[in-house]
C-alpha cells in the first residue's frame, strides 16, 4: 500500500505541496472510543487513505470526514480520523539515550517496533505484530536491567482525530506527485501525466464545459517534478458537487482534491492504558494493594462480567501467569497472601 502524501494537504506550486501543513490539533481526553464518534457527529464520512508498510503511521488507515456548510459558505471543516491497529509504549529514561536503550531492548526481547523521540528522554514506541502481556513484562524487565526507567505506559489501542479544512478552490486542485515509502521514490513525470490525462477525460465526461489548467513544479534538491492540475468549471459549482467530482477522481486516479490536516501535537486517545512503573502484582481493583478483595473481584468478574468489569490496569495486575484472567489467578493471589507461594 502507498500513502498519497499530496492527498492530505493544500496544494501549491511549491515544496509545501508535498509536506503536511502544521497547526494546533484537537486533543480529546477520554476513556472510550465513543468520545471520538461524538466529535464526528456533525461530519459526513467521505473516503479513506492507505499507508505503506514503511510509513511511520503503518498500519493505520485514515478515514476522512467532512462537514458540508449550510447556506452559501464555501469553506468547510475537515476532520481526519486515524484508526490505529497497533499497540504503543511511552517510556521515560531520565538519563537519556532512550532511543538506543529502547531499540536494544526491543531487539533482545524479539518485539517488532519503531521508536520515536524528540529529546531521547521521553520515547514513544509503536509495536507491530502480536504482542502479549508477557512480552511487555519482559521488555520492561529488560529495560530495568540496564537503566532506571521512571515511566513505562503500555497502550493496546490508539485513536485520534486531526482537524483540517478545505474549500471550493482546494477541492478543485489535484497533484499527481506522491512519495512511495516502499521504494523511496517520487512518482515519475510520465506516470503523473498519465493520471493528468485521466483527470482531463473525467472532466470532459462529467463536466463537459469545464477546463483543466496544468502547472508544474521542479525540486532539484529532492529530485522530483510535480504536476498540479486545477479544475476550472464553466459555472459555479457547489461544494457538494466538487466533493462528488473529487471522489470520482480519487476512484480513477487515487488522488483526492486538496485539503490540509494539522499534523503537530497529535491528539491521542489511549483506550487500554497500563502503567507498569506503578503496577502492583495481584491488585485487580487498583487500590495499590494485593489483598483478598482482589481474588474475590476476579471470581466475580468471571461469574458476572456485565456487573463486575476489570480495568485494563486491573487485568494486567491480576494476570499472575500471563494466560489471561482465570480462576487460577485468584488461587495464586490467595496462596501468596497465605504465604504458600
Amino acid at each position: 500500500m502507498k500513502k498519497i502524501i499530496t492527498a492530505s494537504i493544500a496544494l501549491a506550486a511549491s515544496a509545501m505541496s508535498i509536506a503536511p501543513l502544521t497547526g494546533s490539533a484537537l486533543y480529546i481526553p477520554a476513556d472510550s472510543y465513543d468520545m471520538i464518534q461524538e466529535q464526528l457527529d456533525s461530519y459526513t464520512y467521505i473516503t479513506e487513505f492507505d499507508v505503506s508498510e514503511n510509513d511511520p503511521n503503518y498500519p493505520s488507515d485514515y478515514e476522512l470526514y467532512i462537514r458540508i456548510p449550510e447556506g452559501t459558505e464555501t469553506s468547510c471543516g475537515v476532520k481526519l480520523m486515524m484508526k490505529e491497529d497497533y499497540a504503543a509504549i511511552n517510556i521515560t529514561i531520565p538519563g537519556g539515550n532512550g532511543r538506543k536503550v529502547l531499540s536494544d531492548a526491543l531487539q533482545k526481547t524479539g518485539i517488532n517496533g519503531k521508536v520515536f523521540t524528540d529529546d531521547d528522554i521521553n520515547c514513544e514506541c509503536r509495536l507491530y505484530g502480536n504482542v502479549s502481556q508477557a512480552d511487555i513484562k519482559a521488555l520492561y524487565s529488560k529495560l530495568n536491567d540496564n537503566v532506571p526507567v521512571s515511566g513505562f505506559v503500555y497502550s493496546s489501542d490508539l485513536y485520534s482525530v486531526r482537524e483540517g479544512g478545505t474549500n471550493n478552490e482546494l477541492l478543485g486542485k489535484f497533484c499527481f506527485c506522491s512519495y512511495d515509502y516502499d521504494t523511496g521514490k517520487w512518482t515519475s513525470p510520465e506516470e503523473q501525466l498519465i493520471e493528468y490525462n485521466k483527470l482531463v477525460e473525467l472532466a470532459e465526461t462529467l463536466l463537459p464545459d469545464s477546463s483543466i489548467e496544468l502547472d508544474t513544479y521542479e525540486d532539484r534538491e529532492l529530485g522530483f517534478t510535480a504536476y498540479n492540475a486545477t479544475l476550472v468549471p464553466a459555472s459555479g459549482m457547489t461544494i457538494e458537487e466538487r466533493i462528488v467530482f473529487a471522489l470520482k477522481v480519487k476512484e480513477e486516479t487515487g488522488r483526492f482534491g486538496g485539503f490540509f490536516i494539522s499534523e503537530s501535537a497529535a491528539p491521542v486517545l489511549k483506550v487500554d492504558r497500563v502503567d507498569l512503573v506503578n503496577a502492583v502484582e495481584g491488585d485487580t481493583n487498583c487500590d495499590n494493594n494485593m489483598n483478598m478483595a482482589d481474588a474475590v473481584l476476579i471470581m466475580q468478574s468471571l461469574s458476572n462480567p456485565d456487573k463486575y468489569c476489570l480495568s485494563s490496569q486491573g487485568v494486567f495486575n491480576g494476570d499472575m501467569n500471563n494466560d489471561g484472567i482465570t480462576a487460577g489467578d485468584a488461587l495464586i493471589i490467595q496462596k501468596k497472601l497465605l504465604g504458600l507461594r
